[in-house]
């Protein structure tokens, strides 16, 4: 149920979006309270991602065949990598077909108004899904013993030390994740189209075109092909390793990277290379990160405490890199700076992964206080 209310409130407000008055702009503007307006229907749009991220990796987790665990776990992941792919797309298309001042007036709606059909889609065909055996008889098994008590605060009553410590952690892992996507997906165009010397930068439409070309085959089919060959060798290789190398590769090569960005139209080679070489470090966390969250929490505890942990991390750090990293950059005008935030995340990712690799106990007790 709470995956068709996500997918009907995306569908929804992504309706809304597109027929909402503006502003200060066009025939239909109404001042001050379109301001309002937005905000309100993007909170919503944004409570309705959460869910429908955490609940579709959870979803995929309890039906996944043993062979291919990380692989279809990862279609979650690399599904919404390739839907803000998709967004960059159409983007794309607007931006070469119509004019400034016609996709101020109009044309940013078409972009929302196409995702009503896709939320419409979406909606059929959760409705022709169940649950999982494992998750029904987890829950059921549950009730029986402890009428009327959710999951969630009977573990907080009775472990909430390993609660506390769990949902800490994998907070601080889905903030890092959540802040280095949203650097890969955009900030990293907005940097070398509008933020590096004038002279240098791409132009809007080259670089929503790399972008695109860019997270569609490198990001979300990269990450694909990583969990494919993950699963190919057996997982022989622990998720929180590969979690932890990928994190510490990008605390190292970030800056480096960034630098190569900023050469701007001098190098496009360069410019092409740093992107494609911090989402190349960043393939194993994408590829493996949903199985690895799914994995610390018992069956019963799963969706309210990820999707917790996920939510939080990413408006903490992901709804905040956007302006960290910009007036980083405006105001010390020194165009790597970003990077050393991007690093310092990167670090935090790596430790809170090693952590969770070693609280094994904190999570069997938890487990065993939800079988009480």
């Amino acid at each position: 149920l709470s995956l068709q209310i996500s997918v009907v409130a995306m569908g929804v407000s992504a309706l809304v979006l597109s027929i909402l008055p503006t502003n200060n702009v066009g025939t239909y503007k109404i001042g001050p309270p379109a301001t309002i307006l937005i905000v309100i229907v993007r909170i919503v749009q944004g409570l309705s991602v959460g869910g429908e991220m955490v609940g579709s990796m959870l979803y995929m987790v309890e039906h996944v065949p043993e062979k291919w665990r990380c692989l279809v776990s990862c279609v979650p992941m690399a599904s919404a990598v390739g839907g803000t792919a998709t967004g960059y797309l159409v983007s794309a298309i607007i931006t070469a077909l119509l004019t400034e001042d016609q996709r101020v007036l109009w044309g940013w709606r078409v972009a929302f108004a196409l995702g009503v059909p896709a939320g419409a889609v979406g909606f059929m065909f959760r409705t022709c899904l169940s649950e999982s055996h494992s998750f029904s008889s987890a829950i059921k098994k549950f009730a029986a013993r402890h009428q009327n008590q959710h999951p969630f605060f009977f573990a907080l009553r009775n472990a909430h030390g390993a609660m506390a410590c769990l949902t800490l952690l994998s907070m601080l892992l889905c903030g890092y994740y959540a802040a280095t996507v949203w650097y890969l997906q955009a900030w990293l165009e907005a940097f070398y189209t509008s933020l590096i010397a004038e002279e240098f930068q791409l132009s809007e439409l080259q670089g929503r075109v790399l972008n695109t070309f860019l997270l569609y085959f490198a990001l979300a089919g990269g990450a694909l092909v990583t969990a494919f060959f993950i699963d190919l060798k057996g997982q022989n290789i622990a998720q929180h390793t590969l979690i932890g190398a990928s994190a510490s590769l990008l605390f190292i090569l970030s800056p480096v990277l960034l630098w190569l960005m900023s050469l701007g139209n001098r190098c496009y080679f360069c410019v092409a290379g740093g992107q494609l070489g911090n989402i190349v470090v960043f393939l194993p966390t994408t590829a493996t990160l949903a199985l690895f969250l799914v994995a610390q929490f018992p069956p019963q505890l799963q969706y309210t405490s990820i999707a917790l942990a996920y939510n939080v991390g990413q408006a903490a750090f992901g709804g905040t890199i956007p302006f960290i990293a910009t007036a980083m950059v405006v105001k010390n005008e020194f165009l790597l700076t970003p990077s050393f935030y991007v690093s310092g995340l990167a670090l935090m990712g790596a430790l809170a992964v090693l952590g969770l690799a070693k609280v094994g106990g904190m999570r069997r007790a938890l487990q065993d206080t939800m079988l009480c």
